[in-house]
């Protein structure tokens, strides 16, 4: 078994598990040979062209892993596209890494990509927007609210956590986080 199937046994395992510390969030989890599929509920974005634009709760997501995972970063699809910079309107490929890291997991992807439907995280450095007429900072726009995942010990993300200083979450002690424990971007 080489490293990225390793990798992936791991990331599948994680995922169970915060889904299973979530399951009013998380509808259905499947692993099929190179990807993740995840239907996420209770999870609010924007969808539809800029005038006809509405606020979904439920939404498919691929998490997509590359030949050469973990050195490429795992790649995240919306299904139906959602309304955001980061996110290519034609297949729905979302932008997730500012500064990928191979140590970065399916929970670091998963955090990401719920900061982005919210409206809370985007990089908005040319090459990143693929939705050049949505701005964020709209008040109509605003950032949307989500119910917060539960975080268990063995899901810890690589994203930074708040506290009196920035440490990984690698070194906080062995107990369970909330989502709003951890920076996004």
């Amino acid at each position: 078994m080489n490293l990225r199937d390793r990798r992936m046994d791991t990331e599948w395992q994680m995922l169970e598990t915060l889904a299973n510390a979530n399951g009013a969030t998380f509808a259905a989890i499947t692993r099929a040979r190179d990807e993740f599929h995840i239907i996420m509920r209770q999870s609010q974005a924007w969808v539809g062209k800029n005038s006809e634009r509405r606020i979904e709760t439920e939404h498919a997501l691929r998490y997509v892993y590359p030949r050469y995972y973990p050195s490429l970063p795992l790649e995240g699809y919306f299904v139906r596209p959602i309304l955001h910079v980061n996110v290519d309107p034609a297949t729905g490929f979302v932008c997730l890494w500012k500064d990928y890291r191979p140590t970065q997991t399916i929970v670091d992807a998963i955090l990401i990509t719920r900061a982005i439907m919210a409206c809370k995280a985007a990089n908005f450095d040319q090459a990143h927007r693929m939705q050049q007429d949505v701005f964020l900072d709209d008040t109509d726009f605003c950032a949307l609210s989500m119910p917060p995942l539960t975080i268990p010990a063995t899901c810890r993300p690589l994203v930074l956590h708040r506290s009196s200083r920035q440490r990984l979450s690698s070194e906080i002690h062995n107990h369970t986080l909330q989502e709003s424990d951890f920076c996004v971007f």
